[in-house]
């Protein structure tokens, strides 16, 4: 017990750390990003997608959205996921820039899906009225509305980075083919010529500002969460995708804020949150990461996470992807 207790508490600080390198504290103003063209397959998507787009910049990623911006945006999903386009798994490869989060920014990296499976039987003792947490709620809830009052935090941007997705029908994008051991050696046809290609990953990395405060300086971070894709990414009917996603660490890089909070550089330098999360509970590192809508253009996914014998998918993120974004 005294184990857990100790696996809980460093995950806890991790969550304070992390989660105070991505918080912001008010809302901005957001450029919404310019449209690339979109592929014949989205036709039907394009004025959807315009209108979602717009919404994800009004409402600065979902985090200033009153209850009438919520069910237009959640209107505007429904409405791409109905009418999702055929895709395949190796679309999903590239650089994805965060356009709305049903949820706090910094709950977009994976870390922060498995941290709700790895705490999932443990309940606060505490409340915490600002966030709505009575006594007795899971511990996971405590801890997001305790990170998501810290002030004083600016986020730019957050991108998910994945790469190394291959399609069992269309092979896997590479940029060279190894070299055949011996061309006179015949295949038992076990191999392929993709056998040599990277592994299937996924890299989070939300950009933190510390704004000048009491005198001190602006100071900086990336915190970064890299995640495999150990299993081959699965179709779930038409336009639909379903990825394994299993973390391994987080880190705090390019990081000048050790100056002001010298903690959070030791603590995440490099840290093991796969393995943390596996020791508090087994299994809670892999996230089921679901792709509702893949277009050209936007990405629809949404984190399936196994709660209490139960599989939640309330959480909802778009992306676009960078060319798009930029």
């Amino acid at each position: 017990q005294q184990s857990n207790m100790k696996i809980v508490s460093l995950l806890f600080r991790a969550v304070l750390a992390a989660a105070a390198a991505h918080t912001c504290s008010a809302c901005r103003a957001w450029t919404a990003p310019t449209r690339a063209r979109v592929g014949p397959s989205c036709t039907m998507c394009t004025t959807a997608e315009d209108d979602l787009i717009k919404m994800c910049a009004v409402t600065d990623r979902g985090q200033c959205c009153n209850d009438a911006d919520r069910i237009r945006v959640n209107q505007l999903i429904a409405s791409l996921e109905n009418e999702a386009p055929e895709t395949t798994p190796l679309a999903l490869n590239g650089r994805w820039r965060l356009l709305y989060s049903s949820e706090a920014v910094y709950r977009s990296s994976p870390f922060f899906w498995a941290f709700r499976q790895a705490t999932q039987l443990l309940r606060s003792p505490l409340a915490v009225p600002s966030g709505g947490v009575r006594a007795g709620d899971s511990f996971a809830a405590a801890v997001y509305a305790i990170t998501d009052a810290i002030p004083f935090y600016e986020l730019g941007s957050a991108v998910q980075t994945i790469s190394g997705v291959c399609s069992e029908s269309e092979g896997c994008v590479v940029d060279e083919l190894p070299e055949m051991a011996d061309e006179a050696e015949p295949s038992d046809g076990k191999d392929s010529y993709f056998s040599g290609a990277p592994e299937a990953a996924l890299e989070s990395r939300v950009e933190l500002s510390v704004s000048r405060l009491f005198g001190l300086p602006a100071a900086s971070s990336i915190m970064t969460t890299r995640s495999l894709l150990p299993e081959p990414v699965v179709r779930q009917g038409r336009g639909v995708l379903e990825a394994t996603v299993r973390v391994q660490t987080t880190s705090a890089e390019q990081s000048s804020i050790a100056s002001l909070v010298p903690f959070v550089d030791s603590l995440l330098r490099n840290f093991p949150s796969g393995s943390a999360l596996e020791i508090a509970a087994s299994g809670s590192s892999s996230v089921t990461l679901r792709t509702t809508y893949l277009s050209p253009t936007l990405r629809i996914s949404r984190p399936v996470l196994e709660v209490n014998g139960e599989r939640d998918d309330s959480a909802v993120f778009v992306y676009a992807r960078e060319s798009l974004a930029e």
